[in-house]
């Protein structure tokens, strides 16, 4: 190392100069193991500071020695045409943040102001870059907006920081590193925007500044770029995959041929392997994304491809599905590298660019738009509890994002109670208490009231009313207001249902169809008891009418309601076909168990004849899914004091109450708990015959009426 070198550790910056008269540096080291100081002596002139001296003072000794001259680093902000203005005030405060283990010292932004990271050219392996302040009022787009996965924070990479006179290696992630690689050109420089270095991250007040002009930052960029990491698992052929998917968009027959060579090929499983990769799992890039001025460019290794081939080949595969289940037998391709165990089809249609579906195209207008959004990317990652809503302002209407100032300093509690109330208040329903999702059991850290949602929390069922249009309060308002401060109390008015009586298993969130079948067969078991009991004095013919009607209910609610058009107002033969299916699936996968003569029948030939005529297509294990599989997850079968058959939540237990509130789409399960006649919130239900708004109808003919619950 020569006499003029500066490395800059820690944040303070070291020499590892030769002093006059010679020696070498373990021998400095060893006479002097305390920090090394280095003081800036004053310019004359700015001229003067391209080649400053530092004074070198130690008790015993004093050096003087000249720096290599460095590159011009930002002596001064840079305007978007290149020029530089005035030095800066060399008496500024800096801020200290840091950046990993790495402390930089920060210079505060003014209102309004961001930080742009200026990439050198490509004359050297290591990344140069430089750090500037400019102001979004004066900014035309010149620079580019990237959007990444922060990766694994212990993988790190140096670049290579201009400042104030001196460089230093500095680490980011290493996936940072790898986005900042791909952008740089061989001879001109580069103008970006990237979070992980623009934002001091620990800064709490910059930072919750910053977050309010993301949407400001990533719209007035000359484009966003999307970095999906370095080329691995087949991405190269993946890419070239999806550009031919794109490219015979419009001819189904060749789409075929290419979904047949890509599986042989290996492509199939790249872009499966492309698909799971960690960017498309975090939440911040949703709105980096949706909100870029013009379609994004997305590198991967080194291809480079328009957003536009991405999204279109996506939606090749969501079209082609049934052609891709052909033939990967609905399985996950052995050569994808995929961190869970997903069919190769549910990640080319679910996963990647079709994880990121845009506010134009699910329709919920206005306040009940954040409900919605907070929904649809619940399972996407943020590493602070609070970005999970933080992370989706910037594609929410302004008279949201007014209500919701990003603000670190404020507690994860205060945040999501404040969304329920906002929600509460704004569009009069109470339906968000139904995204407080209790089984399968989690523990919180947040200490939420138990009708809050913990966003944080990522669970694999959903609120019924999310995907399911449901109106048990028939469009009236909610009558609810908290009834302390620190909103861990809510009061409303609802119409009382039923108790719970009787349970069945609960399924879970991680089943097979195993899992199903049994719990179809300890829940039709309960039904049959049921009969049992009511049939016990009655006439044979009507026993069998009444047995008949359950039986209906029963395989009603196994749907949530929800009966496909072929059999939609034909509840006899929605029976058969319910009961064909688990029976068929009994029969070929558990064998040696004995099934009553009823169900039995279902299983026999001339029904399943009967029942494919009718319109049953694909397999009953593909039936099995589309119709029960993600109905019966996370719940469990629930007979009332009353007789009526329903389907909530798996934490229920007897004694729970049943009650519609007023602004709520479905029913609710409450639970007594405390002195002072207060509830917990145990989930929301589906209760047979009472999700069209019959509850409404009975309180306006005075059958039922509105009890008051406060619940915390």
């Amino acid at each position: 190392m020569s006499h003029g070198d500066l490395r800059c550790t820690m944040g303070m910056c070291r020499t590892t100069a030769m002093p006059p008269g010679g020696g070498d540096m373990a021998d400095l080291h060893r006479q002097h193991q305390d920090p090394v100081k280095l003081h800036f002596r004053p310019a004359r002139t700015w001229k003067h500071r391209q080649n400053p001296y530092y004074k070198y003072t130690r008790s015993q000794e004093k050096h003087e020695f000249r720096l290599r001259r460095q590159p011009r680093a930002n002596h001064a902000a840079i305007d978007p045409q290149g020029r530089l203005a005035t030095p800066p005030n060399t008496n500024d405060t800096f801020n200290l943040g840091s950046l990993g283990d790495q402390p930089y010292h920060y210079r505060a932004l003014e209102a309004r102001q961001i930080r742009l990271l200026r990439v050198h050219p490509a004359r050297k392996h290591q990344v140069q870059c430089e750090l500037i302040h400019v102001s979004l009022d004066d900014l035309r787009p010149y620079y580019v907006a990237i959007s990444y996965a922060w990766g694994e924070p212990g993988i790190k990479e140096n670049i290579c920081l201009f400042h104030e006179g001196f460089q230093c290696d500095f680490p980011v992630a290493s996936s940072l590193y790898g986005a900042l690689e791909a952008l740089r050109h061989q001879s001109e420089s580069v103008w970006v925007w990237v979070d992980g270095l623009c934002i001091n991250q620990q800064d709490r007040e910059e930072k919750s500044k910053q977050v309010q002009l993301m949407t400001s930052i990533y719209s007035s960029a000359k484009t966003v770029a999307i970095w999906l990491g370095p080329q691995a698992d087949g991405s190269h052929n993946a890419v070239r995959c999806l550009q031919d998917m794109a490219d015979k968009a419009d001819s189904p027959g060749e789409i075929s041929k290419l979904i047949r060579s890509s599986h042989e090929s290996g492509g199939l499983a790249g872009v499966v392997s492309l698909f799971a990769r960690n960017y498309w799992q975090r939440l911040w890039v949703v709105q980096e994304v949706l909100n870029s001025p013009k379609d994004p460019i997305v590198y991967c290794g080194s291809t480079k491809k328009p957003w536009k081939v991405y999204r279109t080949a996506s939606n090749v595969f969501k079209a082609h599905r049934a052609e891709i289940d052909k033939v990967t037998q609905g399985k996950m391709d052995e050569w994808a590298m995929v961190p869970y165990q997903f069919s190769t089809s549910q990640i080319l249609v679910y996963e990647g660019p079709n994880s990121l579906p845009g506010l134009k195209t699910n329709g919920s207008p206005g306040d009940e738009s954040l409900l919605h959004v907070l929904r649809l990317y619940r399972r996407k990652l943020a590493s602070d509890p609070r970005d999970k809503l933080y992370g989706i302002l910037g594609i929410l209407p302004e008279s949201i994002r007014q209500d919701f100032r990003p603000n670190y300093d404020k507690s994860v509690k205060n945040v999501y109670s404040d969304i329920v109330a906002t929600l509460i208040y704004t569009t009069g329903r109470v339906d968000v208490i139904c995204d407080a999702i209790h089984f399968p059991l989690h523990t919180g850290a947040h200490g939420l009231p138990s009708f809050v949602p913990d966003w944080s929390h990522i669970p694999q069922t959903s609120a019924l009313g999310h995907r399911l249009k449901f109106s048990a309060s028939k469009g009236r308002r909610a009558d609810a207001q908290f009834t302390d401060s620190q909103l861990s109390k809510l009061k409303f008015w609802g119409i009382y249902l039923d108790t719970v009586e009787t349970q069945g298993v609960a399924v879970g969130t991680h089943c097979r169809s195993s899992d199903w079948l049994m719990a179809f067969l300890h829940w039709r078991a309960l039904v049959l008891q049921y009969i049992a009991q009511e049939t016990a004095q009655s006439a044979a013919r009507e026993a069998a009418d009444f047995a008949l009607s359950v039986h209906e209910e029963f395989a009603e609610t196994l749907c949530l309601g929800q009966i496909p058009p072929t059999w939609a107002g034909r509840p006899r033969q929605w029976l058969e076909v319910c009961y064909h299916v688990f029976a068929t699936l009994l029969r070929g996968r558990l064998p040696h168990l004995a099934l009553d003569d009823e169900l039995s029948r279902y299983a026999r030939k001339d029904v399943a004849a009967k029942v494919k005529s009718g319109g049953l297509g694909g397999s009953p294990r593909e039936f099995l899914q589309a119709h029960f599989g993600d109905r019966m997850m996370g719940r469990c079968f629930v007979l009332t004091k009353r007789g009526r058959l329903g389907m909530g939540s798996g934490y229920m237990a007897p004694g729970d109450i049943i009650v519609v509130p007023l602004g709520c789409s479905t029913p609710v399960l409450l639970r007594a708990d405390g002195p002072r006649d207060e509830y917990r919130f145990v989930g929301d239900i589906y209760l047979h015959r009472f999700m069209r708004g019959r509850a409404v109808d009975m309180l306006e003919e005075k059958k039922l009426k509105l009890t008051e619950y406060t619940i915390h």
